[in-house]
């Protein structure tokens, strides 16, 4: 799981280096290599993801975001308020 991290932190860092690059005074010529190795970096950190990630216990209908503890309001609950 602490490769998954890395990887990840290395594509974000190397993303905001990329759009960064033009307001701090970067040649042109390595925006544009930078900007050319930005799908390959994205391919391989989803590789990465989904190779080596932890998969969610939760279904979607269970929680509909992961990383909160947010019950979705299921369409029964929704249809028993109305009675």
């Amino acid at each position: 799981m602490k490769k998954v991290f890395v990887v990840v932190a290395v594509a974000t860092l190397y993303v905001l280096c990329m759009q960064s690059a033009p307001y701090s005074g970067i040649d042109i010529e390595i925006i544009f290599g930078l900007f050319f190795f930005l799908p390959f970096v994205i391919l391989y950190m989803t590789y990465v993801i989904l190779k080596y990630g932890k998969p969610s216990s939760h279904t979607f209908e269970e929680r509909f975001y992961d990383d909160w503890d947010y019950t979705r309001n299921s369409v029964k609950h929704a249809n028993e308020s109305d009675h």
